[in-house]
């Protein structure tokens, strides 16, 4: 059976937390993300649970992205979708998962008349940054922060 991807369920919503705590495991800058995944999350439940979608093998979840139409972009004027969040389980990295979500993202962007599709990185994304560089995207903003 080859990989799928679909929308969410219920029972994924555990499977793709467990997946981004695996991520946030590899980065200890980023302590308080999984509050954040969570929050983004329920916000996409309830507002826009067809941007939520599943990499699934076999029924089982592989990965996941959560993609949010954003309207006007603020430097652009472009409607735009924001990915938020995109994760694939360690096993599955490198399997051409994570490509296959953000086909399917950019694909749900379009659909809802997006004409620009953007993402934000951390800075210690390290080679989580070679993926978005190799399927198209490129730097268009920086933000930029120091301790008080």
């Amino acid at each position: 059976m080859p990989l799928v991807v679909r929308r969410v369920k219920v029972m994924d919503i555990p499977v793709l937390e467990s997946l981004e705590q695996e991520t946030v495991k590899r980065f200890p800058s980023r302590a308080h993300w999984i509050e954040t995944y969570r929050q983004l999350m329920e916000k996409a439940l309830s507002e826009e649970p067809e941007g939520l979608l599943v990499a699934d093998y076999e029924g089982r979840a592989v990965g996941g992205a959560i993609a949010r139409v954003r309207g006007a972009h603020p430097f652009t004027g472009a409607t735009h979708g924001r990915l938020e969040a995109l994760t694939v389980a360690p096993a599955w990295r490198g399997q051409g998962v994570a490509e296959r979500l953000l086909k399917e993202a950019e694909a749900y962007f379009k659909s809802r008349g997006c004409k620009v599709m953007t993402h934000a990185l951390p800075a210690d994304a390290g080679a989580d940054g070679d993926l978005f560089k190799a399927t198209g995207f490129n730097v268009a903003a920086w933000e930029l922060e120091r301790p008080l």
